[in-house]
């Protein structure tokens, strides 16, 4: 523990938001206490936004928020590698989406742009991992490559032809895909996903389905700045093709990595010792079992759909149990995912296909 006695583990509160598109199965699937004759769209586990800033749920710091404890030490949070962003905030955001409803066609900006734009969040880089999927449901991710800003002003005014310039991919559960900021995308309906991202809220919206809000009235397009944030000419790879590294106890399958955050599912039978390293945080998500951690004497048991904060100074620790989770944290790219990758005989086309732009 550090000297401002911030605990080596963790555990924050969760922030719902009603979203014209969201549904009630985080209540079904993980037993959350949602607001009452809401449809509920996003749960956020771990954030530091000014939309939602967690509180710590337990322990001797129960009560205060994790923008508290960053202004408090944000080495000890952070590590050594992971950085605040340009606000001063904790760098990443981490959300459990329940689409009943198709969502939007939209982009994120990518940093350069939500500064050019005099936008008060960063860009957002993201990637989602299926947690549930109803029979025929889809991501689409990307572009036509061909296509250009200026055919792109017909296709907004109508959807089917939007719809076929874009890429559908069948999902089921424990599929991943990352989307850079500047992708073109949409969730489909019957999906529930765990989706990590920067610590921005910002969506341009292309195209709505036609959708309607409750008062009659359609839900604002952003087609300008779409157009600014669109990183044209890019072609998305599809879903994720994890690479399997060795690890202490276990394995890595790495879902995603970019400068931003790594993310890795572990399947766990028994015990498996882990490391800050002094890096880097880690974000803990529970996805099937029960799952114990421990840090320096202090323990969290875990259930599915829950996640939890470990310190970048927390150091050692350790994850018991039968089940499986989610791992995101600040990689250092050569280090923790390049140069292992490369040691276990993968290519520069199986690190391109993680991320086009990892090399």
């Amino acid at each position: 523990m550090n000297k401002q006695n911030i605990p080596t583990i963790l555990p924050l509160d969760e922030g719902y938001f009603p979203r014209i598109w969201g549904g009630r199965r985080l209540e079904k699937l993980y037993g959350k206490t949602l607001p009452e004759s809401e449809t509920i769209g996003e749960a956020w586990l771990v954030s530091d936004h000014p939309q939602h800033e967690s509180l710590v749920m337990d322990g001797p710091r129960k009560g205060e928020t994790l923008r508290s404890l960053l202004e408090e030490d944000p080495h000890y949070i952070l590590g050594a590698h992971a950085q605040l962003t340009i606000h001063g905030r904790f760098p990443l955001l981490l959300k459990l989406l329940d689409a009943q409803d198709v969502l939007s066609v939209q982009v994120h900006p990518d940093d350069e742009c939500a500064e050019r734009l005099g936008e008060p969040d960063v860009g957002k880089t993201e990637m989602w991992h299926v947690l549930h999927a109803e029979p025929g449901s889809e991501l689409i991710c990307g572009l036509d490559p061909a296509l250009t800003a200026e055919q792109l002003e017909g296709l907004v005014t109508d959807g089917s032809a939007l719809e076929r310039a874009m890429r559908h991919l069948a999902v089921e559960p424990g599929d991943s895909a990352f989307l850079p900021a500047g992708t073109v995308h949409a969730i489909g309906a019957g999906l529930v996903l765990a989706e990590i991202q920067q610590n921005s809220d910002l969506t341009y919206r292309l195209y709505d389905w036609g959708r309607v809000q409750a008062d009659g009235n359609p839900r604002e397009l952003h087609i300008d700045k779409a157009r600014e944030a669109i990183h044209f000419g890019e072609d998305h790879p599809g879903l994720s093709r994890p690479l399997i590294l060795p690890a202490e106890g276990g394995e890595r399958q790495v879902h995603a990595a970019c400068s931003y955050f790594a993310a890795e599912r572990v399947d766990l039978s028994g015990a498996m010792p882990r490391t800050t390293a002094g890096t880097t945080f880690h974000i803990v998500l529970a996805l099937s079992g029960k799952l114990m951690v421990s840090a320096e004497g202090a323990s969290l048991t875990l259930p599915p759909g829950r996640a939890m904060l470990i310190p970048g100074g927390a150091g050692e620790y350790a994850i018991e149990g039968h089940g499986s989770y989610l791992d995101y944290y600040v990689p250092e790219l050569e280090t923790d995912i390049i140069k292992p990758a490369r040691q276990e005989g993968y290519t520069e086309e199986d690190l391109r296909a993680l991320n086009p732009r990892l090399v």
